[in-house]
């Protein structure tokens, strides 16, 4: 499911060929046809998806050991 945020209240746009309208500025869709029209509007901003970055592990470096003092 896409979410989607527009700058306006009430926007629409055409998705094969039917007047699409946000609703309180949201839209909400599963349409792979209306995904790829809000993906290309320049007044929407796609709001579901977290950036993905993958976390790596880090790698630690082995302790180094010291002689010990007596």
């Amino acid at each position: 499911m896409a979410k989607y945020e527009s700058r306006y209240k009430s926007l629409g746009f055409y998705a094969n060929g039917e007047l699409k309208r946000f609703n309180n500025g949201t839209y909400v869709t599963e349409d792979k046809d209306e995904i790829t029209v809000l993906d290309g509007l320049a007044d929407v901003t796609r709001v579901d998806e977290e950036p993905k970055t993958e976390a790596k592990p880090v790698i630690k470096a082995p302790a180094k050991r010291t002689a010990s003092a007596k």
